[in-house]
């Protein structure tokens, strides 16, 4: 599939403007070559040195403004592109780098003409990137690449520059019938970008009439102002638990992990346009929707407060570099409230009356979410692990008028470190906000991986409550289908890993007030007491891991049935 890719990557650059090319002879970089070379837009320069190949290429970028396409083959022909590439670093001339490589297997073990390559660079270009060998699997982002080379050279507001793509073909290099990845509707780039005052993507959200935002965390300065601003354009808000928009308000949705689980209602609430503000949601709910309407038409916007290029699904048409506020304040007046605002609330209000009519009053992880959530005020801050808690924060967290901060280790999700990294928020957090409370909703194997932390936090002055969901194991590995494929020793050993050692007897040691609660009373009475007096509270609710996921099913379930029920008079 080398010249597929080959030709898709080239085809992006014609459709993004791209004028010229400068090649290098060479055999492992023979699919760019043949697909720069059949080219009717991009005039193809030859040019036998790479050194001398590399500074054409800069003296074409100089003169045009544009990223001219400069290509070599492996091994040493890479190298001698260095003093070119250095000089557009430093004096900001767009280039677009590519050196061919042979495949990851082929290096140290002495193939021909292989040496590292893909660092070769970094020190002076604005973007790289290593591509895997070209498949079926990767072939929907081959435009994406291409794209975001292109906008990283030219498009970024703090730099022009070059950037490098290091790609690796495996043999036979060139095929027959090679096929191209196809292009967005409308011959259109595969990415457009937009910064402040960009007046035709606001006109294109102020004429149309299904607009729908999913909020993960955002900006920490959004208020009322940018809630009301919703309101007003008739925008629904899937909001998150750390965006700021989860507030009891005329157009927040809290119950959407239910809703959108049911395809006839995805299927009647297609938006035309998507807005995704800050980092996604945990749902893959959520993500399979954005997903479904993208595949349908829908156009993705996406909102980065920095040259942030999030787009792990492969489907945003459109980045806006800015903060949501500047996004919003921005946007044409609104009217009434429109009737795709109307009829998503009365869907996530039904939603939100199935679940918690279902949840039960056992010590599920739902329902100690729910509670902890709902003792936190408005100058409060809650920090939630990123497995389960953070996720029952998204489905099962109820809007509120109160509305607590949020935080979460969501930048690569893991669970180490959880308890110090709450414990350094709550620092700065309460001296910002002082008399303030801080709650931490971690599991049991999150927990015991930071054990340390709890030295500091016994003696740290600031009013804490940790709040620990004990199922004995990860409690999240139970939700996937390897939990029922595997022998159940086996799915313990390998996934849940339940460990040795009671956590009680782990916060007593460490000078912590501990309890364990066993049910929703005693928990509602330890809130309150740490309401009262503060200080640091440790407790610990006990849960089974097969019930939990039957409480989460139930709930879920009966929202979606709920949800359903609501489509039906509401018209849409």
């Amino acid at each position: 599939m080398n010249l597929g890719f080959a030709l898709s990557l080239v085809s992006e650059w014609e459709l993004a403007g791209v004028t010229d090319a400068v090649i290098s002879p060479g055999s492992r970089s023979g699919p760019m070559a043949v697909a720069l070379g059949q080219s009717e837009r991009i005039a193809t320069h030859v040019v036998l040195d790479e050194r001398s190949a590399g500074f054409h290429a800069l003296g074409l970028s100089k003169v045009s403004g544009m990223p001219t396409v400069i290509l070599t083959t492996s091994g040493t022909a890479t190298a001698n592109l260095r003093p070119s590439v250095t000089e557009a670093f430093h004096s900001g001339v767009p280039m677009i780098i590519l050196t061919a490589d042979r495949p990851l297997e082929a290096h140290k073990f002495g193939a021909a003409q292989t040496m590292e390559q893909e660092e070769l660079f970094s020190d002076v270009v604005l973007f790289r990137s290593s591509p895997s060998v070209p498949d079926a699997g990767n072939r929907a982002h081959w435009r994406a690449l291409g794209s975001r080379a292109f906008h990283e050279s030219v498009s970024n507001p703090l730099a022009r520059g070059p950037v490098h793509l290091n790609l690796a073909f495996r043999e036979p290099l060139i095929e027959e019938d090679p096929e191209i990845s196809p292009p967005r509707a409308g011959q259109a780039t595969w990415y457009r970008t937009h910064l402040d005052g960009a007046e035709g993507l606001f006109e294109d959200l102020g004429r149309a009439r299904r607009v729908l935002m999913i909020a993960g965390e955002s900006d920490r300065s959004l208020g009322e102002d940018e809630i009301a601003k919703c309101v007003e354009l008739g925008w629904p808000v899937v909001a998150g638990p750390s965006s700021g928009f989860r507030y009891a308000s005329g157009c927040s949705l809290g119950s959407f992990e239910a809703f959108l689980r049911s395809d006839r209602i995805r299927g009647h609430i297609w938006p035309e346009i998507v807005v995704l503000l800050g980092n996604d949601l945990a749902s893959r709910t959520v993500s399979s929707f954005i997903a479904h309407s993208a595949k349908a038409g829908s156009r993705i916007i996406r909102v980065s407060p920095g040259w942030n290029w999030r787009d792990p699904l492969n489907v945003v048409s459109d980045f806006y570099f800015g903060t949501v506020h500047s996004f919003l304040t921005s946007l044409p007046e609104g009217s009434a409230p429109s009737e795709y605002l109307k009829g998503l609330m009365a869907i996530d209000s039904a939603a939100n009356e199935g679940i918690r009519e279902n949840l039960g009053t056992d010590l599920s992880d739902p329902v100690v979410s729910s509670e902890v959530y709902g003792a936190a005020g408005s100058g409060d801050m809650v920090f939630a692990s990123s497995s389960m808690p953070i996720r029952d924060l998204e489905w099962f967290a109820p809007l509120s008028e109160k509305l607590p901060t949020v935080y979460s280790n969501r930048g690569v999700n893991g669970i180490d470190g959880v308890t110090s990294s709450f414990h350094g928020a709550a620092t700065a957090h309460q001296r910002r906000n002082p008399g303030s409370r801080s709650f931490l909703l971690i599991g049991d194997l999150a927990f015991r991986h930071d054990i340390g932390a709890l030295a500091d936090i016994s003696s740290s002055g600031l009013n804490i409550f940790i709040c620990v969901t004990d199922n004995s194991g990860g409690g999240i590995f139970s939700f996937l289908p390897r939990s029922a494929s595997l022998e159940k020793d086996k799915f313990e050993r390998l996934f849940a890993a339940p460990q040795n050692g009671d956590l009680a007897a782990i916060g007593s040691g460490f000078g912590l007030y501990t309890q364990v609660v066993k049910d929703v009373v005693f928990l509602r009475r330890e809130l309150e007491e740490f309401s009262r007096k503060g200080g640091v509270r440790l407790v610990i609710a006990r849960s089974d891991r097969s019930e939990n996921v039957a409480v989460h099913q139930k709930a879920l379930e009966a929202g979606k049935c709920r949800a359903e029920e609501a489509l039906d008079r509401t018209g849409l």
